[in-house]
C-alpha cells in the first residue's frame, strides 16, 4: 500500500464531515437570511404602518388599544428563559395576559389597581402604556428579525470556515504533507471569532445595513490577523532539535509505533515503556505486561512534526485533538526499514535517551528482543 493511498483513505471521513457541516451551516444560514428575516421585517413594517381599529373591528391588520386595570404580575422561570406576565382586567371584566420583554420599565413600576393601556395587533398584545412609559412585549414584531439575522450571519461565517477546512484537506494536504498545530487552530479560531462578531452585530444595532457593516468591520482585522499568523507559522521548520535525556527509571507514556520491518505485527499497543537502554511498546497502561522491546539496531534520523500520511496510531488522532496537536514523530531506521515512533513532545527526550543509551548490563541485543516476546 502506497503512502498516498493510505492518506486518501484516512482523510475520507474528515473531508466528508467538514463538507457536511459546510452544507448544513450554509443551507440553514440561507433559509434564515432569505426566508425568516424578510418575513420578520415585513411583519415589523406592517405593524409600524397598521392603522387604528374602528369600533369593534378585530385587531387583525389594525391596532386596537384597550383600557384596563393591573390585576397583578407574575415571574415564571422556565429553564434558561424567564417570562414576566402582566395581568390586566378590561372594562368588561375580561382578563388579558401580556408577556413583557423584561422586568424593568412598566412591569417593574406597576402595582395592582394601576390604570394601563394595552395595544393589540394580530390577536396579541404588542406593548403596554403606563403613564406615558411604553414597554414592548415579548411578541413585539419591531425587532423580531434580529435574532434570526444574528443566527444566519453566525452560521454563514461557520459555514465559510468549514468550507475552507474542506478545501485544505482536499487540495492543500498533498502539497503540504506536514501537520502543524496552526492548521487546526488559526483559521478555525478566526472563523469562530468572526461568527461571534456576526452574531452579536444584529443584537446591538438597529438596522440590517448597520449590522452588516459592523460584521464586516469586525471580520476584516480577524481575517488579516489569521493570515499574518499563517504566514509566520509557515516559515517554521518541520524538524526539531531536542536534547536526549536518559530516564532514571522506567516510565510508561502514551505513544505508538509504525514500522515496515518483519516484526511490525508485534508492535501492538498505545503505550511506550522508556528506561535506561530500554524502549518497548505495550498495550498495558501500567507498562508491565505484553512488552515488545525494540531492537538496539534502531538508528534515530530526525524528529519531525506528524505527516498527514502517518498512521493514526503515530499521530494520536484517536486520543483527541489536544494530544494530537502536541504529538511529534521520531523517525528511525532499522537497517533499510523505516520505523516511526509517535509520542508527546514532552516525552521525546526520554525516547531519544532510551535509544542512545546502551543496553542494560547483562542484557544483550538478542535477549532484549526475546524479552518482548516472552
Amino acid at each position: 500500500m502506497t503512502p498516498s493511498r493510505r492518506r486518501r483513505r484516512r482523510r475520507r471521513h474528515p473531508v466528508r464531515s467538514a463538507a457536511a457541516a459546510t452544507l448544513v451551516c450554509v443551507l440553514a444560514a440561507l433559509f434564515l437570511l432569505f426566508v425568516t428575516v424578510p418575513a420578520k421585517r415585513a411583519d415589523s413594517r406592517a405593524f409600524a404602518t397598521a392603522p387604528a381599529c374602528v369600533g369593534d373591528e378585530p385587531a387583525l391588520e389594525c391596532r386596537k388599544t384597550i383600557d384596563g386595570t393591573v390585576k397583578g404580575t407574575e415571574t415564571d422561570p422556565r429553564g434558561k428563559t424567564t417570562h414576566y406576565w402582566l395581568s390586566i382586567t378590561g372594562r368588561g371584566g375580561e382578563t388579558h395576559h401580556a408577556d413583557m420583554n423584561g422586568p424593568a420599565s412598566v412591569y417593574g413600576r406597576v402595582k395592582p389597581g394601576d390604570k394601563v393601556k394595552a395595544t393589540y395587533w394580530r390577536g396579541k398584545i404588542r406593548f403596554v402604556d403606563f403613564r406615558g412609559t411604553v414597554q414592548l412585549t415579548a411578541d413585539q414584531p419591531k425587532d423580531a428579525y434580529r435574532f434570526p439575522l444574528a443566527c444566519g450571519l453566525g452560521l454563514l461565517a461557520l459555514g465559510a470556515t468549514f468550507a475552507w477546512l474542506t478545501y485544505w484537506m482536499v487540495r492543500q494536504v498533498g502539497r503540504h504533507p506536514a501537520r502543524y498545530a496552526w492548521q487546526a487552530t488559526v483559521l478555525p479560531c478566526a472563523g469562530v471569532l468572526t461568527g461571534v462578531v456576526a452574531f452579536v452585530a444584529p443584537l446591538v444595532t438597529d438596522t440590517v445595513p448597520t449590522a452588516l457593516a459592523l460584521t464586516g468591520a469586525g471580520a476584516v482585522p480577524v481575517v488579516l490577523g489569521a493570515l499574518w499568523r499563517i504566514r509566520v507559522r509557515r516559515r517554521q521548520s518541520e524538524e526539531f532539535e531536542i536534547v536526549p535525556v536518559v530516564p532514571e527509571r522506567e516510565e510508561c507514556v502514551e505513544g505508538g509505533i509504525a514500522a515496515r520491518t518483519p516484526y511490525r505485527g508485534e508492535l501492538i499497543g498505545a503505550y511506550l515503556v522508556v528506561g535506561p537502554g530500554l524502549l518497548a511498546v505495550t498495550p498495558d497502561p501500567e507498562g508491565r505486561a505484553l512488552r515488545r522491546v525494540l531492537p538496539r539496531t534502531l538508528v534515530v534520523e530526525r524528529v519531525r512534526v506528524p505527516y498527514w500520511s502517518d498512521p493514526s496510531g503515530v499521530t494520536a488522532e484517536t486520543r483527541g485533538w489536544r494530544k494530537a496537536l502536541r504529538q511529534v514523530v521520531v523517525v528511525c531506521r532499522d537497517g533499510a526499514d523505516e520505523v516511526l515512533i509517535g509520542v508527546q513532545r514532552k516525552h521525546v527526550p526520554w525516547v531519544l535517551g532510551a535509544l542512545q543509551q546502551p543496553a542494560r548490563a547483562g542484557q544483550p541485543r538478542e535477549a532484549a528482543a526475546a524479552e518482548g516476546r516472552a
